[in-house]
């Protein structure tokens, strides 16, 4: 009887652990679930008995970085069939224009990440292909975009539409050749922005010799043989010459600038040489020769000494011209001089030729 007991307690132990054992492999089993990861458009079916959109990354031996796009969020439970998308972030060194910056996109192919940036008008210049994939560690693409460019060169203005990148593109691409001296608005390496104006200025450097006249000098000697204010040219002076070489620079037909690189003297200038007289002259009173100058004076000037003719060819009180006043002994202008020499010139002049020299005034002498 005891025996009998004993075996079916046994009995009874065994099915009790056999059914914990069938037990826990059913709930193991049930615990599994069928997830679908799709990462960048690539879709695989995974089983997994993670509990988060974290842990089933972990077990795919994938780690999200910061500009990566996942969802669920990494940190969301995870049920059966559901799924998990991850895109994969690509650095892309993107210059626009000349303008470059750094940014990230999820994008497989170069047309995607033009489409996610918004660069969808035609015409682009692209520095790769559109189908080109994206690697995951990114890459460097240019675009140059169509622009209105107002272009100035040899007297013409016009507005160009152009993709090219820079402002020397450009010129060669409107086959416009630059000389050495030439120079343009913009820098030839400067990256072109849309209603730009690039001028081209057509520089002419040329070296030309000039002539000038170098002035003579007027040297003056005292005679004292000579009445005062009295002067006589005993040598006329000569005017010398001086050869320069000037640089000059026209820009578009215009003179801008000229240099002078030397200047010779090609002949010495002859000074004047003059005799000025010292000698004391006697008072000269307008009555002394029993003429009426007064009157002669106020017919011709109004009897004012610093008169001039309309005309600009007579002077002073007498309104002699400069010729007859310099054939008498003076000096300068008539005008210039005081009453008392204006008298004394025309006394002279009186004592040579007589009332003659003033047809209409010189019968009130």
């Amino acid at each position: 009887m005891e025996v009998f007991v004993r075996r079916s307690l046994q009995l009874s132990l065994f099915a009790v652990i056999l059914l914990g054992l069938i037990g826990g492999t059913l709930a193991y089993v049930a615990a599994q679930k069928s997830v679908t990861l799709t990462v960048d458009g690539q879709a695989r079916t995974v089983g997994t008995y993670a509990g988060t959109v974290a842990e089933v990354l972990d077990e795919e031996g994938l780690e999200p970085a910061a500009h990566d796009v996942l969802l669920p969020a990494a940190a969301q439970e995870i049920a059966d069939g559901d799924t998990v998308v991850l895109n994969r972030a690509r650095p892309l060194e993107l210059t626009v224009d000349g303008v470059s910056r750094e940014l990230y996109v999820t994008a497989l192919s170069v047309d995607e990440a033009l489409a996610q940036l918004g660069y969808r008008a035609d015409g682009l210049v692209l520095s790769a292909s559109r189908s080109e994939r994206l690697p995951l560690d990114g890459m460097q693409l240019t675009i140059t975009t169509p622009k209105d460019i107002v272009l100035v060169s040899d007297g013409q203005e016009r507005v160009v539409t152009t993709t090219a990148a820079t402002a020397g593109d450009l010129l060669a691409e409107q086959g416009i050749a630059l000389s050495e001296s030439d120079r343009t608005s913009l820098y030839l390496g400067q990256g072109l922005l849309n209603r730009m104006r690039l001028q081209v200025f057509r520089v002419q450097v040329s070296e030309v010799t000039e002539t000038t006249e170098v002035p003579h000098e007027t040297v003056e000697t005292q005679d004292p043989n000579a009445l005062e204010g009295e002067k006589t040219v005993t040598q006329p002076g000569v005017a010398g010459e001086q050869v320069a070489t000037v640089r000059v620079t026209v820009v578009d037909g215009v003179e801008t600038a000229r240099e002078t690189l030397s200047t010779t003297v090609s002949r010495e200038p002859v000074p004047e040489l003059v005799t000025v007289g010292t000698k004391p002259r006697p008072a000269n009173s307008p009555a002394a020769d029993g003429l009426n100058w007064a009157a002669l004076a106020q017919c011709e000037s109004g009897g004012r000494p610093t008169a001039v003719s309309g005309t600009g060819r007579y002077h002073g009180l007498y309104q002699f011209s400069v010729s007859t006043w310099q054939a008498v002994g003076g000096t300068g202008l008539p005008s210039e001089a005081s009453p008392d020499e204006q008298t004394y010139r025309a006394q002279l002049l009186y004592n040579r030729a007589g009332a003659g020299q003033w047809p209409h005034c010189g019968r009130l002498l």
